[in-house]
């Protein structure tokens, strides 16, 4: 198993090493970029037709325009993942508005950069997800109403980065953050669901959060179990006070909080009802093999 690194300069996979770019590139000096992270599943991405639609629309959030075909993308994917050998492969798919002078005029680059970045998937274990792990909210708040729309998946994570630095000096494993409201927004890389009293409640995309592809994905197949996933204001004290917490993600699915600011969620590992959603969720992975 290896990694690969696809780069338009190059037109085919490379190995890291021989990766490249520009410290004049855009997306190096400004976070001036947008970005998927998806897995494979039978060697194949992900609901990467919604992954590839939300690289769009981020891209447009930017006025970026990706001049590179989504069947390009898909076979440039395609041929990075068969080139490392992996059984399954964690995917990051980069398009920054390229090279151009030290100067933020993004009229003075034209000609975008891609990277993909293919590596081995590496998920933590049942035990993990069985046990969970613990999250913090924290002070750092998800930016609304400013310069950046939250549902542009940008370069830019320098946030997430200090809310996180934020739950690891408070003893946690990931951070949750809130709306400049004070109403819970989203994990540093996830989204946020709690089940209080039978019900699945998430955080409406109001309150200035990533729409998540596994989101959707959690919340469709949640319906087919019975159990329509409630979208509405959630404040930190719905969180501490419910009986199962999870966060969703491309790469890790859907991981139990078993402990949030240092009490304990529920009994302490993971809840039925997420252990009954889980393995919906995994079902639906081994399908698309």
């Amino acid at each position: 198993m290896g990694t690969k690194i696809y780069l338009s300069t190059t037109g085919a996979p490379v190995d890291p090493e021989d990766a490249r770019i520009s410290v004049f590139d855009r997306g190096f000096l400004y976070g001036d970029s947008v970005y998927e992270t998806m897995r494979s599943a039978g060697g194949r991405p992900v609901e990467l037709a919604r992954h590839l639609a939300r690289l769009h629309r981020s891209a447009a959030g930017i006025g970026l325009v990706i001049p590179f075909a989504d069947a390009a993308l898909g076979d440039a994917i395609a041929q990075t993942h068969a080139a490392t050998g992996n059984p399954e492969s964690y995917v990051r798919v980069i398009v920054t508005r390229g090279v151009g002078p030290l100067m933020l005029d993004p009229r003075r680059s034209e000609d975008p950069t891609l990277v993909i970045i293919v590596q081995p998937l590496v998920v933590p274990d049942e035990a993990a997800y069985r046990r969970g792990l613990a999250a913090v909210i924290v002070g750092q708040t998800k930016t609304t109403g400013g310069l950046l729309d939250p549902a542009i998946k940008s370069g830019n994570y320098l946030g997430s980065i200090l809310a996180l630095r934020q739950a690891i000096a408070e003893g946690g494993d990931d951070a949750i953050l809130c709306a400049a409201t004070g109403e819970i927004a989203e994990g540093a890389t996830s989204n946020v669901f709690f089940v209080a009293e039978g019900v699945v409640r998430t955080p409406d995309l109001q309150a200035g959060l990533l729409a998540g592809i596994t989101r959707e994905v959690v919340c469709e197949l949640s319906a087919e179990l019975g159990l329509p996933v409630q979208t509405g204001r959630v404040w930190p004290d719905d969180l501490r006070g419910a009986d199962e917490v999870f966060l969703t993600s491309s790469v890790r699915g859907i991981m139990p909080v078993t402990k949030l600011d240092g009490r304990v969620v529920g009994g302490g590992v993971e809840g039925p009802i997420t252990a009954r959603l889980r393995a919906r969720y995994d079902a639906y992975l081994a399908a698309l093999g």
